[in-house]
């Protein structure tokens, strides 16, 4: 890829694909990726389309069909619709779609603009030096230069990884993501002008211009690296990584206190097992009707409501109710229950 000369979209395109990257086409000019068909652009404020209509971009048919639409849900890597879409639109700039293509892409911004008056805000949660030299960050190069420091590591732009220089001057810096691993986009989360692209955000591809430039290769690096350990280790403390949810473990559940006796004791029992045990999306309502029910035996059996209470909230708890919306429904339940006494027999 030509530093010196502009190089074809199209060209840029396939090459990046032969990486393995997933690329969407950007609207000639722009940063901003093609819309599909007028229905799928709402327009500006000043001139709204009146023929948007809003949807879900995942069921978008243009999606469906092969047509560049919102933005990384239509990236792809496959040559055959690369060349379809800038045969289409040769203009077109290239964007590189971070989540599909594996990459984890360091932003360093050099906007003009004063930094945080409060120094910890520079790098929310890292230790910084006692002896910061008032007004020796003036942008995202310091900031990094200051996390790399506290972290005793390499400063990045010296690391021999593909980087692009923005037309405002910032540098991004391409990272491959280390196997297994998945990442968010989260802005300024790691610190003052450090933005992360990743996950389903996208970057600009050397070689595109936009009004205010174009983007280029910056030194003679053509790889990706992987994304060094400190950094992704500040990056998950930060947020960006994306942790799956670990199922929850349902144990058997057993009641630790004895409420009433006989009839009332088992029916008690199967109310509170029931709560428990319910399946998310009805635990509310299974909380709401036993306690419905246990409220009806309060005053014929002589139940403590504080007793029944506390083993409804026991029950709630093991069943993954929130503190609030279980106290709330056993109130509820048990005053409802309590006017409509329950009439018992010899057996209790």
């Amino acid at each position: 890829m030509s530093t010196t000369t502009a190089p074809d979209p199209r060209r840029v395109a396939l090459w990046a694909a032969a990486q393995g990257w997933h690329v969407i086409p950007l609207s000639p000019g722009t940063k901003v990726p093609m819309r599909g068909c007028a229905r799928c652009s709402s327009g500006t404020k000043e001139r709204p389309n009146p023929r948007y209509v809003q949807h879900d971009g995942h069921g978008c048919e243009c999606i469906e069909v092969g047509r560049p639409c919102h933005g990384v849900l239509a990236a792809t890597a496959d040559p055959e619709r690369i060349t379809a879409w800038w045969a289409r639109m040769p203009a077109a700039g290239v964007g590189i779609a971070a989540g599909p293509s594996g990459l984890v892409i360091l932003d360093i911004d050099c906007h003009d603009g004063q930094p945080p008056e409060n120094p910890a805000e520079l790098l929310p949660g890292v230790d910084l030096p006692d002896d910061l030299a008032p007004g020796s960050i003036h942008d995202g190069r310091d900031v990094l230069a200051l996390l790399c420091e506290a972290r005793r590591a390499r400063y990045p732009e010296g690391t021999p990884t593909f980087t692009v220089r923005t037309p405002s001057g910032g540098v991004h810096l391409w990272f491959r993501a280390p196997a297994g691993t998945t990442w968010r986009p989260l802005v300024g989360a790691l610190g003052w002008q450090l933005d992360v692209r990743a996950g389903s955000s996208y970057a600009v591809a050397p070689g595109t211009a936009t009004r205010a430039g174009r983007y280029t290769l910056q030194g003679d690096c053509r790889t990706v690296a992987e994304l060094p350990v400190w950094l992704a280790r500040d990056l998950d403390r930060t947020g960006h990584r994306v942790r799956p949810e670990r199922p929850r473990v349902v144990l058997p559940w057993r009641t630790r206190r004895s409420v009433g006796s006989g009839y009332v004791a088992a029916a008690v029992r199967d109310e509170l097992r029931a709560v428990a045990e319910a399946a998310s999306g009805t635990r509310n309502d299974t909380l709401n009707r036993a306690a419905f029910s246990l409220g009806t035996l309060i005053t014929p059996a002589g139940l403590d409501r504080a007793q029944v209470t506390d083993a409804l909230l026991d029950a709630a708890h093991h069943a993954g109710l929130p503190e609030k919306e279980a106290q709330a429904a056993i109130r509820s339940g048990l005053s409802a229950g309590a006017r409509q006494p329950r009439t018992l027999g010899a057996a209790a």
